[in-house]
């Protein structure tokens, strides 16, 4: 693997009331993961193909193209998130409460946090 895949900053924060807290940050060549106990998995020795599989399913999401903010009304029970990338020449730095942002495939809608995290889960796996 080489380090032209690997992001300068790749942090993931998800705050939820009553469902807890996940996170996901980069560390060197490791990414340090709570979900909700703490995991290091070692991403230095991902192969090259998936790291481009990765980079491709990110561009797809749409994730560059994510507004700076994201707010929805005050709920309770309601939750927070944040998402900073910086990676090649690009830099993410996002972030909302009780709302997140959507994409549309086809005639679907999709969570963009959550084809996040099955990315990252795909690129680990």
């Amino acid at each position: 693997m080489t380090d032209n895949y690997l992001p300068e900053v790749f942090e993931i924060n998800y705050k939820h009331e009553f469902n807890g807290t996940k996170s996901i940050k980069l560390i060197n060549n490791t990414l340090l993961v709570n979900d909700p106990n703490p995991e290091l998995i070692d991403i230095g020795r991902v192969r090259e193909e998936k790291w481009i599989e990765f980079w491709e399913n990110i561009e797809k999401i749409g994730i560059w193209d994510l507004e700076e903010e994201y707010m929805g009304c005050t709920l309770e029970g309601g939750f927070t998130w944040s998402v900073k990338i910086i990676y090649d020449s690009r830099e993410l730095n996002s972030y909302g409460a009780n709302i997140e942002p959507k994409i549309v495939i086809g005639d679907k809608i999709f969570s963009v946090l959550e084809e996040l995290y099955k990315s990252i889960e795909e690129l680990i796996s």
